[in-house]
């Protein structure tokens, strides 16, 4: 707790749109810990989500070779990624986006656990697939 205290009284959240002494020395830690060249943090869940749904599309466009606007992302009904309007525009929860219309296009969704319809999708639509978005332990939406 007191290491929690000492570090708010510095430095509780910054963007990377300034510049902080800790962030290169965390950014040189995590990414030697877990082998990896780059590091990008976010600040919550929903964040982190749409970041992984824009490096899907990214991917699936560069290196996949989706026609541009064309990439699809699959989802999960039962699944809860957060509340911004990429991610309610995935979900299948009447309650999450009534009255936020229109909900962004090039998603698909799936019943979790329904492999059969998730595999008909693959086989279908498979080339224009950049993403898969699920939770594998349910949580507040399953």
């Amino acid at each position: 707790m007191k290491a929690l205290q000492d570090q708010a009284e510095k430095l509780t959240l910054s963007s990377r749109a300034f510049y902080n002494d800790r962030f290169p020395v965390f950014a040189e830690h995590i990414t030697n810990m877990f082998g990896y060249d780059m590091v990008l943090p976010m600040n919550t869940g929903a964040e982190g989500v749409e970041t992984a749904l824009k490096l899907a599309r990214k991917w699936g466009y560069e290196k996949k070779k989706i026609p541009i606007d064309e990439a699809l992302i699959i989802s999960c009904c039962g699944c809860f990624h957060g509340r911004t309007l990429a991610v309610i525009s995935m979900s299948c929860d009447n309650e999450a986006t009534r009255g936020f219309g229109p909900l962004l296009s090039g998603h698909l969704k799936v019943d979790f656990g329904d492999v059969v319809s998730l595999d008909k999708i693959f086989r279908e639509q498979g080339d224009k697939i950049a993403g898969f978005l699920f939770e594998p332990i349910q949580g507040e939406a399953g």
